[in-house]
């Protein structure tokens, strides 16, 4: 009997073994075929650009990133198209900025960028550094979002981060009311998300949904929340989160479990934090939800005392109650107050700065009252509500003392020089305008049932308004339609005017070297040739072609310094050998610098590249004067 017991217990221990090895096998032999096959989308964060964009090595952020995070919505976010170097030189001074839309610059081209004005201005104060403002701004992106990115954000050796986020931790990606939503535990969607590093959770997950939705067709004519049409709409799970309900408390709690996170590993890396308020439209936007409880009034009562308050004159009581419809607006899509509370409490506890954006924004709107003069709709900045973004910003660095501990202030231009000078352009702020229309077009905005028609009844009052009608309608892409502009300009001898849309498409994209080849085509025709050289050589730098060296050393003809000239066209003729215009140029380069043997070999060359060649006389007569 004891014999039997003593096999019995090691027969259940075999079968519990065997019990778990045999799922741990398939587990392991499903992840392994299916990474063989390389299954599913590459979800890090930053990955490699194509060998052939520029000499340099850089690393972008992933444009499928979002896809860790979506599964349920038709269409997923897209990041901003963001480069940095792969490898951070000595005098480099890196940034990672972090948030949601509103870092991405919604709803405007990526000049309009806080991140990218931001490094301009701490280009011209640094100029001995080189300083790279890495914007990983996604919409709909929360706190869950933010710290799943912050292993592979400190992997990159970042010497400062800033975050600006909170609005989307109710319905952005896994937030507390959001159809991304994960449930009610922190733990179960920390975990989900480092599963996600393996293919076979990823396949489990795209199984799953599929699944979801194939039900969901069967249920309804439509896809679930489709007649939504926005990421705004479809994100949004739970309607009603009324004030201090249970959702609203998880939404808080997590909020600052994340934040809390995000500070100690940041802390641990020695890396230092800027965290700012979080603002939005009070003043001219009305409450999307109202909602009566026994414990709190609806928040459209209280939107209308503010109102009155106001027009008493009554502006620090209207500032409050505006504040307080805020709160009790059932639909969170702005971030209560607080939340701002959260962050200033959390950062203390870490020693992390806090950019005081509320007050920012309250002094530069009329009476206190943050509303349409700096927000287009509930919470997304104006042209110049994302410039003072970057200004509070870059005020903060300079008050703690990143960087350096004494900044060179005689170099730090105000914010009025960047108002006039940076190049965002009406064609840039009518793209800002028809994005927010299409977006007020539809739910939460108008009914569902009733979407408005404003974007496709619109009618152009200006050209800007019409090229930006075209690019939103799919009819021109972003560098066709500045380029339009240009021309447009052009033809009206407004040659500032066009140069500046080509300067908005370099500070779009600024390590894209083909920009910069446009705007020195537009100062070589307006014979600006010293610019045109300047923004010649930032293209060399990006990327070695054969245009940019043609032109270089036209200019250098133009000012009779041949040799330099030679320079260049022989660098040209490496990726040109066949331009016949161009070993015209590097023969007459010669001639005119008195290398005689070598203009008559390449006028050889030019013979037989194109024996009719307009030009051969000429350099023909270039050598025989060297006789």
């Amino acid at each position: 009997m004891v014999m039997q017991k003593a096999l019995s217990k090691k027969k259940r221990s075999l079968f519990l073994l065997l019990t778990l090895f045999f799922p741990l096998l398939f587990f392991v032999l499903l992840e392994g075929g299916l990474r063989f096959f390389d299954y599913g989308d590459n979800l890090n964060l930053f990955v490699p650009t194509p060998d052939n964009f520029a000499d340099t090595e850089y690393l972008a952020i992933n444009q499928g990133i979002a896809k860790r995070y979506f599964t349920q919505v038709s269409r997923t976010p897209l990041p901003v198209n963001t480069f940095f170097l792969k490898n951070k030189p000595a005098n480099g001074y890196r940034i990672f900025m972090l948030g949601g839309s509103t870092v991405a610059g919604w709803p405007y081209s990526n000049n309009v960028l806080s991140s990218r004005l931001l490094n301009q201005r701490l280009t011209d104060t640094f100029p001995g550094k080189q300083i790279e403002v890495v914007n990983t701004g996604i919409a709909a992106l929360n706190s869950h979002s933010l710290l799943d990115f912050m292993d592979e954000v400190l992997e990159q050796k970042p010497d400062a981060i800033l975050i600006y986020s909170g609005h989307n931790e109710f319905y952005g990606a896994l937030g507390a009311a959001s159809t991304e939503s994960l449930g009610s535990s922190r733990w179960i969607i920390k975990s989900y998300l480092a599963a996600l590093n393996f293919k076979a959770v990823q396949w489990i997950r795209d199984v799953t949904s599929d699944f979801q939705r194939w039900l969901a067709t069967l249920r309804s004519a439509a896809p679930a929340h489709s007649e939504y049409v926005t990421l705004m709409g479809e994100m949004i799970g739970e309607q009603n989160v009324v004030y201090n309900s249970a959702t609203y408390r998880r939404a808080k709690q997590h909020y600052q479990q994340n934040l809390e996170e995000i500070f100690e590993r940041a802390h641990a890396a020695n890396v230092p934090v800027i965290i700012s308020e979080l603002v939005s439209n009070v003043r001219d936007h009305a409450p999307f939800v109202s909602v009566a409880t026994d414990r709190y009034p609806p928040a459209d009562i209280i939107f209308q005392q503010a109102q009155v308050l106001e027009a008493e004159g009554q502006y620090a009581q209207a500032r409050a109650a505006y504040y307080r419809a805020k709160d009790l607006d059932a639909l969170r899509f702005r971030a209560p107050q607080a939340f701002n509370k959260i962050i200033r409490e959390t950062a203390a506890k870490f020693n992390v700065p806090v950019v005081p954006m509320q007050s920012y924004f309250e002094k530069a709107s009329p009476n206190g009252l943050i509303g349409a003069s700096l927000m287009l709709e509930h919470l997304h900045p104006t042209v110049e509500g994302y410039a003072l973004i970057a200004n509070a910003f870059f005020d903060s660095m300079q008050q703690h003392r990143l960087i350096t501990a004494e900044w060179p202030t005689e170099r730090i231009k105000p914010p009025a020089y960047y108002a006039k000078n940076w190049p965002v352009t009406d064609l840039d702020r009518a793209i800002g305008m028809l994005r927010t229309m299409k977006l007020m077009d539809h739910w939460p905005f108008t009914p569902p049932s009733e979407s408005g028609s404003g974007f496709d009844n619109f009618q152009p009052a200006t050209y800007a308004e019409e090229v930006a009608y075209q690019l939103e309608k799919n009819e021109l892409n972003f560098v066709q339609a500045h380029s339009e502009m240009a021309q447009h300009y052009q033809l009206a001898g407004e040659h500032g005017l066009a140069f500046r849309e080509y300067q908005a498409l370099i500070k779009a994209a600024p390590y894209y070297a083909s920009y910069y080849l446009l705007a020195a085509k537009n100062r070589m025709e307006q014979a600006l040739f010293e610019p045109a050289l300047v923004l010649i050589k930032q293209s060399l730098k990006l990327k070695n072609s054969g245009l940019g060296n043609k032109w270089a050393g036209q200019i250098m003809m133009h000012y009779r310094r041949f040799d330099d000239a030679v320079s260049y066209f022989k660098k040209a003729e490496k990726q040109l050998p066949k331009d016949a215009h161009l070993v015209y140029l590097l023969g007459s380069a010669y001639a005119l610098s008195g290398h005689k043997q070598l203009a008559h070999e390449t006028l050889i060359s030019l013979q037989t590249i194109q024996h009719d060649f307009a030009g051969i006389p000429r350099l023909e007569k270039f050598i025989n004067n060297l006789e």
